[in-house]
């Protein structure tokens, strides 16, 4: 059985505009207005998001974004910071009794979402891996979502490459996370407080998080894009129809 799902493919936008877009679709959702739906989305400009349960003024360095143009905005979901910049980042709207997340917690809904990224990735012959589960019970530093991997986050050669996080309300999940093209940690250094050059936390991201093309894949939006529509599709299983009409399902070829 294939279950109907909407797929929106939006240009780049600021992060305040990419925030609202992620409500406004879990609003949609949770009325019937929209079935479930897998959204893609870049930034522009680059934007540092915090978590909604983060302290701005412990975390942020407010002149360093405003001096190299990043902005500044506040999730809807929890975890840590994110520096959006060469990234291209997905959320999934879906009502928590719906059979790909099968009314399960937290970390039932990560493994299933996590499974459609691993999927694309291996149509893109990129091995990726499951963080273990003994991970997510570990402290969490004040930093950066990406210099440590909670259960069930993806990792290529040991590196975390994607930062996921989730709000549940009105019977809705939505999650959304950044697939990594490249670390910038040189902004990393500038845009937040807990990671400036040659201190513990900016050697401790260093280590642990890296791009996909910094790993050597050689692997653009566009492509990255398609695999996750077609790994989705395979796993939920959907057909993904976008507000242009166009659909994909799990029959479509991938080139």
């Amino acid at each position: 059985m294939c279950y109907q799902w909407r797929l929106i493919l939006d240009p780049p936008m600021s992060g305040r505009a990419n925030m609202e877009k992620d409500l406004e679709l879990m609003e949609k959702v949770a009325t019937g207005e929209c079935p479930p739906s897998l959204r893609l989305y870049r930034w522009s400009p680059p934007a540092v998001s915090i978590g909604y349960f983060q302290d701005e003024s412990e975390v942020v360095d407010l002149k360093g974004c405003r001096d190299s143009g990043v902005d500044v905005v506040r999730r809807p979901t929890g975890g840590r910071a994110v520096l959006h910049d060469q990234e291209l980042t997905y959320s999934i709207i879906v009502p928590e009794a719906h059979p790909f997340i099968n009314k399960g917690g937290v970390i039932d809904a990560y493994r299933s979402i996590s499974r459609g990224i691993v999927t694309a990735f291996n149509l893109l012959n990129i091995v990726a891996a499951l963080a273990p589960e003994e991970q997510g019970r570990a402290g969490l530093a004040p930093g950066s979502c990406f210099d440590s991997s909670t259960a069930y986050e993806i990792q290529v050669d040991g590196k975390k490459v994607v930062g996921s996080a989730q709000l549940r309300r009105d019977g809705i999940v939505l999650q959304h996370g950044s697939i990594l093209f490249r670390l910038p940690l040189d902004k990393y250094n500038i845009v937040l407080t807990k990671a400036r050059p040659g201190n513990a936390n900016e050697i401790e991201l260093g280590q642990k998080a890296a791009g996909l093309l910094d790993l050597g894949y050689d692997i653009s939006y566009n492509r990255m894009a398609r695999a996750l529509v077609k790994g989705f599709s395979m796993v939920i299983p959907a057909v993904f129809t976008s507000l242009d009409g166009l659909i994909y399902s799990k029959g479509d070829k991938y080139e």
